[in-house]
This record gives structure tokens, C-alpha cells and sequence, in this order.
């Protein structure tokens, strides 16, 4: 059993890890020609905004066996998964949406946003965020737990997941930028 979970942890650092990694360069240039390789910007790079808001707290979200980080300052609410208005696009990223005495969210699976072939991972929580326009739907059965900026491997220019902000090596998580994840589903799923 112990050799098992460590295992599944191995296999989620090494996820998080290529997520991290920036892309290969290209393969297609000619023999001969230069090619600009950055090795793992990320490493080294300074905090973002995210990491000087204060807010230490981090709410752990699992989906499809992976674990995200999401800064407690943008999470409004969390509820046992509702039943959902079935979405107005045919994305499997969208879910459906979900009425509120303020207004209405739309719910995303987490799972979905990491990769397309894990949609449709079980889901349990609904995590609402900031001004209540926009949900996720995961898997929530840790109490939050601190991170520091400082023990956080954070990611810029990122052009492959702009949402992931980071990685933490203790606990093992990806650290999402919140803002950066709003405005990737406003671009993906329309506003």
C-alpha cells in the first residue's frame, strides 16, 4: 500500500514536472541551423503577483488523481457538487452551470483543463470563484495547508496551461494562477 501511494505521488511530480517544462524547440528546422533552447526558466524565476498578495493559504484540488493549488483569497464557496443547467457548448471542459441567489457560475471540470482525456473524472466539490462567475468542479477532502512563496518553483511566460503558475514540492501540487485561469476559460469557452 505504501509502495502504491508512493508511486501515485511519483507519478504526479513527474506530470507536474513536463507541465512545467517549457516545449521542445522546434523539430522541423534545417541541419545546421541555431536553435534557442530555455532550460526551465521556471526554476529561477522571480514570484508573481500571485505570490505577493500575502495570502499563504492554498485550497488543495484534486482532479483525476492530480493535485492543484488554489489560492484560499479567490475562493468564494465551496458546496457539495449540485445538480447543473446543462452547458450551452458541446466543450467537455464546461459542465453546466450553476444558479445562485447572486447570479450564476459556470462550472468547468478541473479535470478537463488539465487534459481532454481525463474529462469526466469523478467530482464531489464545487469550488466557487472570486465574483461567482465561474465554478470548479474537482475533488475537495483536505482541510487548506500553507504554502510559501519562497518554497514555490514558479513558472513565467508560459505559453503551454498560462493558469499554472507554479509548482510546489511540498505538499506535491501545481499552483494555479487564479486570474490567468479565468481569463484562459473567458478565451476557451467564451464570455
Amino acid at each position: 500500500m505504501i509502495r502504491a501511494m508512493h508511486e501515485a505521488e511519483q507519478i504526479v511530480a513527474d506530470y507536474l514536472a513536463e507541465l512545467l517544462t517549457p516545449a521542445p524547440a522546434n523539430e522541423s528546422a534545417p541541419a545546421g541551423a541555431v536553435q534557442v533552447v530555455s532550460f526551465e526558466p521556471w526554476r529561477n524565476a522571480s514570484p508573481p503577483d500571485l505570490a505577493r498578495t500575502g495570502e499563504p493559504r492554498y485550497l488543495l484540488c484534486v482532479a483525476a488523481g492530480v493535485r492543484l493549488a488554489v489560492s484560499m483569497a479567490d475562493v468564494t464557496h465551496l458546496l457539495p457538487m449540485p445538480p447543473l443547467t446543462p452547458p450551452n457548448t458541446a466543450n467537455p471542459i464546461c459542465l453546466g452551470r450553476w444558479r445562485h441567489p447572486s447570479g450564476e457560475a459556470r462550472v468547468v471540470d478541473l479535470a478537463a483543463i488539465l487534459s481532454a482525456d481525463m474529462a469526466g473524472a469523478p467530482t464531489t466539490t464545487l469550488v466557487i470563484l472570486r465574483d461567482r462567475t465561474w465554478a470548479l468542479a474537482c475533488v475537495v477532502d483536505e482541510e487548506p495547508v500553507e504554502l510559501q512563496a519562497e518554497a514555490i518553483q514558479w513558472r513565467t511566460a508560459a505559453t503551454t496551461r498560462p493558469w499554472l503558475a507554479g509548482i510546489s514540492l511540498e505538499p506535491k501540487c501545481g499552483v494555479v494562477g487564479t486570474t490567468a485561469m479565468i481569463e484562459w476559460l473567458e478565451k476557451e469557452l467564451g464570455t
